[in-house]
């Protein structure tokens, strides 16, 4: 290691957390605490736990006094694959709860490289700043040339003024100065940590971006146990159809199997299934606009794509993706089957640095009102709002980015959109963050997982698939019943969904990709990757005392800190329930037709999963002695 890395750490970590008040200037470097790193870990354990010990009750996600939190893990900047992911956290101005999201790249291993595990930012600049960490040091640069710019602007102006085209950074764009709440963060340009609104965080503290660059290295304790583990994990891969699917595809390939299982929620959730969807599937992306195909920093998966409009009206655009959340909430939720529509508004959101999901969801929900009457062409600036129509998708995406107009009302979320409009029945939301991925009506797993997820609904806080695939013994052994392989029956889902919630935080911890690491249609490869393989490689990283089952209960140990962060905000049993919609209107199409949740078989599942967790059935909170057990707080 460097002399600035050195740390009581054998490998892995920096050892060290940069604290900055923007306020005054100041900075601080704090040590990084064994213990601390021992039961939190990195990334989401870290944010979570350093919102919840610092942030009062009560406090405005756009005050000064919000703290933003950029988190890497130990395997960041290590050769693990697939180490890549960046955690920001802060209080939501969307949901009001602890909020955070997550992106790949290249911007988390070189947050490693320049000294820190973590950067911890609060209080606000009287003018626009950017942040520079390099090599230990960090010095805040005035921002004001580079406000008002896009991302690629904004990136292409900061490394010509830095001198160094591999330095790598974190911004916001128009979206984040306007404090729009579902204002995005992208990193290096093309990764979006798109929910929560970190960007609208941002922007209530002039931070326009934070740049980093670094020399340093990230050491490894026990380089021969870490080479064995990783090749035991690659050897996973070899096979594996997922695998393939992604690096053929991307994540585009779910259009194809949302439209057989008939979940799409389009037309904000008013249909199953898409007419014409083979225009928008990961086949026509691939054979009409695909460049190349991308990886993150030391990806064996490879899912990302980058992809050009060279023909028609927006030629030429040159985007990353799409992924399949850009397709659904641009494609399905508004119902617009032009793949050209599509990409062209999802390279829009990237430059505005706008969460593509919620602003696809909140002009879906505002389209609905137009169609139903409850909102007049006056009233959203003369444009026919109906669903189909792309250019309305297209200009109303500039107009949340600067709150122009109607953009002002669809910039505050589909929550805040109900409210005011009293239609709240058409907002999609849990927690105040919108439906994504799917429509759980006819799989009521998903519906749990969407609705007790910490940060709003959210498909990728639990794993709620594993019923599709697991054996009646592996479900006996770990679950204890047999029914959890069957998919009619409820018993024991509850406790799958905790399970799968706590399994799946381990790779947000660690600073590693979901979609390498914990995708499988085989429950054995989901135990072997996400716990046996990844508790191997980070003791072999760190040198720290680990076994894999206590690597679960430090994913355990966060979920339970992000509940109690909730429920200090007042969030209780009534915010664990999916949208109204779900359970009083059927599914209209598709292999699901007829289906709705059922609220007594819904508490039941409920019931279940607050019991696999210890917290109380009736309020939801967590029960003293589960946390005692945890260590927490």
């Amino acid at each position: 290691m460097g002399k600035e890395t050195m740390s009581i750490f054998a490998g892995g970590y920096a050892g060290k957390i940069l604290y900055v008040n923007l306020t005054d200037g100041s900075m601080e470097k704090r040590p990084l605490e064994r213990d601390f790193a021992l039961k939190y870990v990195g990334g989401r354990g870290f944010s979570s736990r350093i919102l919840w010990d610092e942030l009062e009750t009560k406090t405005d996600p756009l005050s000064p006094d919000n703290r933003l939190v950029i988190a890497a893990g130990p395997l960041n900047g290590t050769p693990t694959p697939s180490a890549s992911r960046l955690v920001v956290a802060a209080k939501s101005p969307l949901t009001g709860v602890l909020g955070d999201t997550n992106s790949g790249g290249y911007f988390s291993p070189e947050l490693k490289y320049a000294g820190f595990d973590a950067i911890v930012l609060r209080g606000r600049s009287s003018s626009p700043v950017y942040l520079w960490v390099r090599d230990g040091k960090a010095e805040l640069r005035s921002a004001k040339h580079l406000w008002g710019q896009k991302i690629s602007e904004t990136n292409h102006l900061l490394k010509e003024e830095l001198g160094d085209d591999d330095i790598h950074i974190c911004a916001m764009g128009p979206a984040g100065e306007n404090l729009v709440r579902y204002a995005c963060v992208m990193t290096d340009g093309e990764g979006a940590g798109g929910r929560c609104g970190m960007g609208a965080v941002m922007g209530s503290k002039n931070l326009k971006a934070v740049a980093v660059r670094g020399s340093q290295d990230v050491g490894i304790a026990d380089p021969k146990r870490f080479k064995e583990a990783v090749d035991a994990y690659r050897q996973t891969l070899e096979g594996e159809v997922w695998t393939d699917v992604l690096r053929r595809l991307g994540t585009a390939n779910l259009v194809e199997h949302r439209q057989k299982l008939g979940i799409w929620g389009a037309k904000n959730f008013q249909r199953a299934t898409i007419e014409g969807w083979e225009k928008i599937s990961g086949e026509s992306f691939r054979e009409r606009f695909l460049v190349k195909v991308m990886g993150c920093m030391g990806c064996m998966v490879r899912c990302r794509r980058y992809s050009a409009i060279k023909e028609g009206p927006f030629a030429p655009t040159y985007t990353k993706g799409p992924e399949y959340e850009s397709i659904n909430s641009l494609g399905a939720k508004p119902y617009i089957t032009d793949p050209a529509i599509i990409l062209r508004a999802h390279y829009l959101c990237d430059e505005y640095g706008i969460d593509e999901q919620t602003a696809g969801s909140s002009i879906a929900m505002a389209m609905e009102l137009y169609e139903r009457g409850i909102l007049t062409k006056e009233q959203v600036d003369g444009v026919e709002l109906i669903f189909g129509n792309g250019e309305a998708l297209l200009h109303f995406i500039e107009k949340i980015a600067y709150r122009k107009g109607f953009g002002d009302l669809l910039a505050e979320g589909t929550k805040i959109m109900g409210e005011r409009l009293q239609a709240d029945y058409y907002a999609i939301h849990v927690k105040g963050l919108e439906v994504d991925a799917s429509d759980p009506r006819s799989l009521p797993t998903r519906a749990l997982t969407y609705a007790v997820s910490t940060r709003g609904s959210c498909h990728l806080r639990g794993f709620p698939y594993i019923d599709e695939f697991i054996k009646p013994e592996e479900a006996k052994a770990y679950f204890g019943t047999e029914a959890v392989s069957n998919l009619k029956s409820l018993a024991g889902k509850g406790k799958m969904v905790a399970w799968s919630e706590n399994w799946v935080t381990i790779p947000n911890l660690m600073g590693v990709c979901i979609f390498a690491w914990n995708r499988s249609r085989s429950f054995s490869m989901l135990v072997r990757r996400g716990l046996e393989l990844m508790n191997e490689i980070f003791v072999a990283t760190t040198g720290l005392p680990m076994t894999k089952e206590q690597l679960y209960h430090c994913g355990e140990r966060v979920y339970n800190v992000e509940k109690l962060f909730n429920v200090r905000e007042g969030f209780r049993r009534e915010s664990d329930y999916p949208p109204r919609r779900f359970f009083e209107e059927e599914l209209p199409d598709g292999p699901g037709k007829g289906s709705k949740l059922k609220r007594e078989e819904y508490d039941q599942l409920l019931d279940e999963y607050y019991a696999a967790r210890g917290w109380d059935k009736k309020t939801g909170v967590p029960n003293p002695e589960t946390l005692k057990v945890l260590g927490v707080p």
